[in-house]
């Protein structure tokens, strides 16, 4: 119980959010929480600071956490979801009990068990054991606009599961999990690509409504390409979202990724990562800028994640790289 008092104390110094109880009292943090409708009011899932949040690194259209509690026959009341909820143990087991129409039912789950909840509502629920997991909340604007056209204009929305595996889910969340703990040093364009990867395969493969038709070719127009590749080139020093992207190219952000792999090769992640390093590499050619000075010209604000990035794609570290065209 120590360790994770001390990791909570340390999740509250990190995000500069305190503890909030459950049980009656309203969400007071002023940073979005994954949360409970209990009510008509907002409270967080759990009484405990996250240990890792998405909101410091403001990804869009959804928020990830990472809690660790040990929970001895906490009950958490009947309730709503603000958005579809999606969470997975990483470690340890839980023991659950949750009401149905045809009862009480009762599960344990261990490393790698999901549970999925809609926004129709879910009874009370009974936890105990060790909360070591992930949560990830879809917020259903977002969801709406990466399903736009898709769905007939139907709410999509998914029906509660209490424990399940999907083995793309859990590798899914454990890239958010480690992406949160290496403090997404890319920006929030990787973390919201895996983010809305998530949200259609729940669109696609969990949702309560009929599926419309899924193309799976095509690419992006020429000239809303070209305007795609020049944002990329006026913004490499500044953290680019994949909204930003999709915006300027008039699509939704799920199927402005899909189509551009298919038109350059390689994902948005990828190719913004390419287009800075190729960048860097002219900047480092000239002696009067520091190797600092460059990593921020190009959108690392970590000059040690710059030299780590710079030396997977090159083969070279900046400074070896300088030294070989002096």
């Amino acid at each position: 119980m120590a360790d994770i008092h001390e990791a909570q104390a340390l999740a509250a110094h990190r995000t500069g959010v305190e503890p909030v109880g459950i049980k009656g009292n309203v969400c007071r943090t002023a940073r979005r929480r994954v949360g409970l409708l209990v009510e008509g009011r907002q409270a967080p899932i759990i009484p405990h600071t996250p240990l890792l949040s998405s909101a410091s690194h403001e990804w869009e259209g959804f928020v990830v956490e990472r809690h660790l509690a040990e929970l001895n026959h906490d009950e958490i009341p009947k309730h709503r979801h603000s958005g579809i909820a999606l969470s997975m143990q990483l470690n340890g087991s839980l023991r659950l009990q949750w009401k149905s129409g045809s009862g009480w039912q009762s599960a344990t789950t261990g490393e790698g068990s999901i549970l999925l909840h809609g926004g129709s509502g879910c009874n009370e629920s009974i936890w105990d054991g060790t909360y070591d997991r992930i949560l990830l909340e879809v917020i259903p604007t977002h969801l709406a606009k990466l399903t736009e056209g898709r769905f007939r204009g139907a709410v999509v929305d998914v029906a509660d599961r209490w424990s399940f595996k999907d083995a793309r889910l859990e590798h899914l969340l454990k890239v958010l999990d480690v992406e949160l703990q290496q403090g997404a040093p890319t920006g929030p364009l990787f973390g919201e690509q895996v983010g809305d990867a998530i949200a259609m395969l729940l669109a696609r493969h969990y949702a309560t409504v009929k599926v419309g038709l899924w193309g799976t070719g095509g690419s992006i127009p020429p000239p809303r390409l070209k305007q795609v590749l020049d944002y990329i080139e006026a913004h490499l020093d500044q953290q680019t979202h994949l909204s930003d992207l999709a915006q300027t190219a008039s699509m939704s952000p799920f199927y402005f990724a899909r189509l551009f792999k298919n038109s350059m090769g390689v994902s948005p992640h990828k190719y913004v990562t390419m287009r800075r390093i190729e960048r860097s590499k002219k900047l480092l050619r000239r002696s009067d800028i520091t190797i600092f000075e460059i990593a921020v010209r190009v959108g690392y604000l970590d000059p040690k994640h710059f030299r780590v990035v710079f030396h997977r794609e090159v083969g070279v570290s900046p400074s070896e790289f300088r030294a070989s065209k002096s």
